[in-house]
């Protein structure tokens, strides 16, 4: 340890000159904007591919009876396909949902139906209540109960 600090008090001079080089060299090329970090290309989408594995193409046979199975269980239900389907666009979920039921609507698990004193209809909504929670003017909707898969959810009348 003494070693550095003998070499650090003998070169303290030059040691310091170099230290303050360098800092005005940063200095300098921040003020004129010299950036020596390579650029990167923009990057562009060129192609888009789906890659589908089938498992009788890599050596695992499949029964008709295993892909019988396996179409049952992508068959979507009616109210299931709904949701799916305005899947991502909430404001498409919304005028769709204002045409159902009270009925269709207590079946689906992305529209609640809402009840208030000025009106009653099906809204885009789940288990935590409507999506939009304002009305068009960007006022607050007071929500006091809402109907999600048919079961009162809120201060419910009793």
């Amino acid at each position: 340890m003494s070693e550095i600090l003998d070499f650090i008090s003998d070169n303290y001079l030059s040691i310091s000159i170099i230290v303050v080089i360098v800092l005005i060299l940063l200095v300098v090329m921040n003020i004129k904007g010299i950036n020596l970090n390579v650029p990167k290309p923009d990057l562009k989408l060129v192609q888009q591919v789906t890659v589908e594995t089938f498992d009788s193409l890599r050596g695992n046979p499949v029964s008709m009876e295993d892909s019988e199975e396996n179409i049952k269980k992508m068959k979507l239900q009616p109210s299931e396909s709904f949701c799916e389907s305005y899947l991502g666009n909430s404001a498409e979920l919304e005028g769709a949902c204002n045409q159902l039921t009270e009925t269709n609507c207590s079946q689906t698990k992305c529209c609640v139906f809402k009840k208030s004193e000025s009106s009653e209809k099906c809204v885009a909504g789940n288990l935590d209540g409507p999506t939009y929670k304002t009305d068009k003017d960007g006022k607050m909707i007071t929500i006091d109960s809402y109907y999600y898969l048919g079961k009162c959810r809120g201060q419910c009348p009793t």
